[in-house]
């Protein structure tokens, strides 16, 4: 067994996406962080000829699961009382601007949804759907979910991928995409033409204009492998798919303000995406010195080995694990979190 494994198993372990931005900032501009400078100046690193590719909190937490689709788990977070049965499709409420000859996507994050449109704009479409088979509910006024017969032979991308881009080129492919686009289009008259959509303008808000669909399947238990299941026994994270994937493979499931200073904990600290996706950087400085506090408590387990490891994953193939002998290897050096930060932002 490796040292690298070894450390997984009882240590923790902080999924970060977007930690190293692309964001337009300065060194100067980002917080204090010596604890995250630590971890990236003396962590061991096995992704140094790994390729580097998007940042993907949806696919990473599949992969770390063992797990086919994200939709199910997503809903069975949001609905608790969700039966778990049939093929479930996410169709998240988004709005498409126009920009030039081709349309731009914004998340829910950017409308400020109440549940009361949420449930209004459901109750349109299922009145469209209802020669379909399909039913569309929302848990919540950001996340709605289409309820099928049969699962979809299509191939989708998560929204997180789309986010403030050209929806050209993420749009569904495989057999039925041409289906799901002409429902899709219909879906965008019926919203265009909505009350609650013209009420919203008439009040300066943009209108929930479209569906994004991803992440087809079934909800079934995880099995996590041996080695896994041993690495994790609890998540400490508010983010829906990765607490529902938790709770199908049996981990305690807290919320983001839990303690991640036990062995065999997950964290998921996806707040710097958001920053890095609308190239907010004082939204990302606020996420980052509040990931560096919460990390403060671990560390301090880490020297008192009480954990054998702390692993920063960015979901994109960039890797570093710091154990407690690595702290005391004060010749690694390397960029500090503002120096690596800076470097990104001038390479865009």
């Amino acid at each position: 067994m490796t040292e690298h494994d070894q450390g997984a198993q009882a240590g923790l372990r902080v999924l970060a996406p977007g930690l190293l931005g692309p964001v337009p900032l300065l060194p100067e501009q980002v917080p204090a962080t010596p604890v995250l400078d630590l971890l990236l100046k003396r962590g061991r690193s096995p992704h140094a000829k790994a390729q580097v590719e998007p940042t993907g909190l949806t696919q990473r937490l599949l992969q770390l699961f063992g797990a086919a689709s994200s939709a199910p788990y997503a809903r069975a977070a949001d609905a608790p009382s969700w039966d778990r049965q049939g093929v479930v499709l996410q169709a998240d409420p988004v709005h498409l601007r126009p920009d030039r000859d081709q349309l731009r996507l914004f998340d829910a994050r950017h409308l400020g949804i109440s549940q009361a449109e949420a449930d209004a704009l459901v109750q349109e479409v299922n009145a469209h759907l209802v020669d379909d088979g399909l039913r569309l509910v929302a848990p919540v006024a950001s996340r709605w979910y289409l309820e099928l017969a049969e699962s979809p032979q299509i191939e989708t991308h998560p929204l997180e991928t789309v986010i403030g881009r050209h929806i050209d080129g993420f749009l569904p492919t495989g057999p039925d995409a041409r289906r799901w686009a002409a429902l899709m289009t219909e879906l965008q008259m019926l919203l265009f033409q909505s009350p609650v959509n013209q009420a919203r303008q008439e009040r300066g808000r943009p209108a929930v204009n479209a569906l994004w669909i991803s992440g087809a399947g079934h909800w079934q238990p995880l099995a996590l492998e041996p080695n896994r299941s041993r690495c994790w026994s609890r998540l400490c994270t508010d983010h829906a798919l990765a607490r529902g994937l938790a709770a199908a493979a049996g981990l305690e499931v807290l919320s983001a303000a839990a303690p991640v200073d036990q062995p065999g904990t997950l964290m998921v600290a996806d707040e710097m995406s958001d920053g890095m996706l609308d190239a907010d950087a004082e939204l990302w400085t606020v996420a980052a010195a509040r990931l560096e506090t919460r990390l403060e408590g671990a560390f301090a387990a880490l020297r008192a080995g009480q954990l054998a490891a702390i692993e920063l994953d960015l979901c994109d193939g960039r890797r570093w694990q710091l154990t407690r002998g690595g702290l005391r290897q004060f010749w690694r050096r390397g960029p500090s979190l503002s120096q690596r930060v800076a470097s990104q932002s001038v390479v865009q």
